[in-house]
C-alpha cells in the first residue's frame, strides 16, 4: 500500500506540474497574439489617422481601426474634414510617419489594452492649393506629434482604439530651431 500511495502522489505531482506548464504556455501564446494584433492596429490605425487628417481621404478607413465613439470625439480629424485643419490649405502628395511603441500590455483574460506610444511626422510633402497661394506660406506646418497613452477595445474578437490621451507634445524641428525636436509636457 506504501508504494502505491507514493506511485500516485508522483504521478499527480508530475501532472500538476504538466498543467501548469501548459497553462503558462497557453497563456504566454494568447498574450503574444493579442499583442501582435494590437501592435498591428496601433501602427496602421495611427498612420492612416494621420493620412486622413493631412490628405482628408478616405476616412471610412479610419472605422478598421478605431471605435466609432473615438472618431465622433477625435478633434483633429473634425477639424480635417470640416476644412479647418492648418494642412486643408495644402495639397498633401506624402509624409514620412514614426510610431514608436514604448509599453504595451494585454491580458488575455481582458477585453481592455493599454499602451504608451510616441508618434512623429518628421516630413511632410506637398504643396500650397493653387487657389490660396498669395494667402498662406509655402512653408507646409509641422505636425505636432506627441506621447499618448491609448485604450484599446475587443469588440467581436477585434481590437480597437477606444481611447487617446496625449502626454507630452512633440513639436518637429524645422529651420529654426537647428533640428532640434520640442517636447512640452501636456497637463
Amino acid at each position: 500500500m506504501l508504494y502505491f500511495r507514493r506511485l500516485t502522489w508522483f504521478i499527480a505531482g508530475r501532472m500538476l506540474l504538466i498543467c501548469v506548464l501548459v497553462g503558462m504556455l497557453v497563456c504566454g501564446f494568447f498574450m503574444a497574439m493579442d499583442a501582435a494584433n494590437i501592435y498591428v492596429v496601433l501602427n496602421d490605425g495611427m498612420q492612416k489617422r494621420v493620412d486622413v487628417i493631412l490628405t482628408r481621404q478616405q476616412a471610412e478607413e479610419l472605422n478598421k481601426y478605431f471605435h466609432a465613439d473615438f472618431l465622433i470625439a477625435d478633434e483633429a480629424l473634425e477639424g480635417a474634414l470640416n476644412g479647418i485643419s492648418a494642412y486643408s490649405d495644402y495639397n498633401i502628395t506624402g509624409f514620412e510617419y514614426e510610431l514608436t511603441i514604448e509599453k504595451l500590455w494585454a491580458w488575455p483574460w481582458d477585453d481592455f489594452a493599454n499602451c504608451t506610444v510616441v508618434e512623429r511626422v518628421p516630413a511632410i510633402y506637398g504643396k500650397v492649393i493653387s487657389s490660396r497661394r498669395k494667402e498662406v506660406s509655402e512653408r507646409i506646418p509641422s505636425w505636432q506629434g506627441g506621447r499618448y497613452d491609448i485604450t484599446l477595445v475587443k469588440a467581436g474578437g477585434t481590437w480597437k482604439i477606444i481611447g487617446m490621451q496625449q502626454k507630452t507634445i512633440l513639436v518637429e524641428p524645422d529651420g529654426k530651431n537647428d533640428g532640434m525636436e520640442t517636447e512640452v509636457l501636456v497637463s
